[in-house]
């Protein structure tokens, strides 16, 4: 073998040896490492979906035992949550003063979602104020219920009696006949809130069941009532609009009011009549339009018109003459300006070409800027000027129109 034949074969076994370990390194070191990182990676985004999910179960978790803190019991305990959710009825009807009162409990309710309906009817007697403010306290307290029926009638004898005077007599007439005799003929007394009303109400309150990992906090001690709770008004005072207009209540002719006596030979002076209607001074204005301002002869002239009379020519007015309820002060070809004495003073106001007397506005430097300066500069007449200040200060164009 010759010394070139070495080195050619030294140089192709380097480039083997050199090209096996590249793989070895490879597949030993490279593509585990990479393979690493791919499950780092991997687990990253897992990391962050569980977390998603994490945070949503657990506001879920804090929804569903927001739900369960509004309840009396687990649904495994409706008989406690039957009693609690009867003594506070009872608690409602003897804040209110309903008479007469009677609770009953229904029989349970059991839904598809394993929740339970605790159903109680409550009839009492009161007055429509009284039945208003337990029906309205019940909307107010916090726990899960509400109401499917209610129901509330008067006493229909009493109200007919009292419409009906000649009822009442023939009631006293007979008497002597009957055990219902004496209460037909006793006149039926009705206080200032109204009659004695029958009230009858079915409610239910709800159980939930409990959740597998989960706590199941409920209603500890007397049930909390909020300021509004489930009311449609805010003010709770809005609801005496039902004890002011107690359909209830029968209806009584009011008493003609008698006339003052009148001494004799004493003549009744006649009623005063009553004051007229205000007008306003200005009706009508929004009628009537500044057309045009003018110079002719160096003197200014603002043509008026009246759209209720299209026929009728524009009137022609000068300086100081009296146009709507002042003075005119000043023309330009802008609008005009007329000067009005008000309670409080002199003031200005400002017509604008084209527009109607009813939009007038007070003259002022930020609105009306050239204006004003060309109404300050120049002297008037009627402030102590000459006839040639004032033709000055009605300076125009001539042939402006606002037509």
């Amino acid at each position: 073998m010759t010394r070139r034949e070495k080195v050619l074969g030294l140089c192709v076994g380097g480039a083997v040896a050199v090209t096996a370990l590249v793989y070895v390194v490879r597949w030993t070191v490279l593509e585990p490492f990479e393979a690493v990182k791919k499950n780092i990676r991997l687990e990253q985004q897992r990391t962050q979906i569980l977390t998603v999910q994490l945070k949503t179960l657990q506001d879920a978790e804090q929804r569903w035992q927001a739900l369960t803190r509004r309840t009396f019991a687990p649904a495994s305990e409706p008989q406690v949550a039957q009693r609690r959710f009867r003594e506070d009825l009872h608690r409602l009807v003897e804040r209110h003063g309903l008479r007469d009162p009677k609770i009953s409990a229904g029989s349970f309710v059991r839904y598809k979602d394993q929740s339970i309906g605790v159903p109680m009817t409550i009839t009492a007697t009161g007055t429509l104020n009284e039945v208003v403010g337990f029906l309205r306290d019940f909307y107010r307290r916090e726990y899960l219920a509400r109401i499917d029926k209610v129901r509330i009638a008067a006493e229909q004898n009493i109200i007919a009696d009292l419409n009906n005077p000649r009822r009442e007599s023939a009631g006293a007439g007979r008497g002597g006949r009957g055990g219902g005799s004496g209460a037909a003929g006793r006149e039926p007394t009705i206080g200032p809130n109204g009659p004695e009303l029958r009230l009858s109400v079915s409610a239910i309150t709800l159980v939930l069941p409990r959740l597998a990992g989960l706590e199941h906090p409920v209603i500890e001690g007397a049930p909390e009532e909020s300021e509004r709770g489930r009311l449609a008004e805010t003010d709770l005072a809005a609801y005496n609009v039902l004890f002011e207009k107690n359909l209830f209540m029968p209806y009584r002719e009011k008493a003609p009011v008698p006339p003052e006596p009148v001494a004799r030979g004493e003549s009744r002076p006649p009623p005063s009549p009553p004051p007229p209607p205000v007008r306003d001074p200005r009706e009508g204005t929004e009628h009537i339009f500044l057309r045009a301002t003018v110079a002719l002869e160096g003197e200014p002239i603002a043509f008026v018109a009246d759209d209720r009379q299209p026929t009728q020519k524009p009137t022609e007015y000068r300086l100081d003459q009296t146009v709507d309820d002042g003075k005119l002060m000043f023309i330009h070809p802008e609008g005009m300006v007329v000067r009005v004495q008000e309670a409080d003073g002199a003031k200005d106001y400002f017509y604008r070409l084209g527009s109607n007397f009813r939009e007038r506005q007070l003259l002022n430097p930020d609105e009306h800027p050239e204006v004003w300066d060309a109404y300050r500069q120049q002297p008037l007449s009627t402030g102590g000027g000459t006839e040639a200040g004032r033709a000055d200060a009605g300076r125009v164009s001539p042939g402006r129109d606002g037509c």
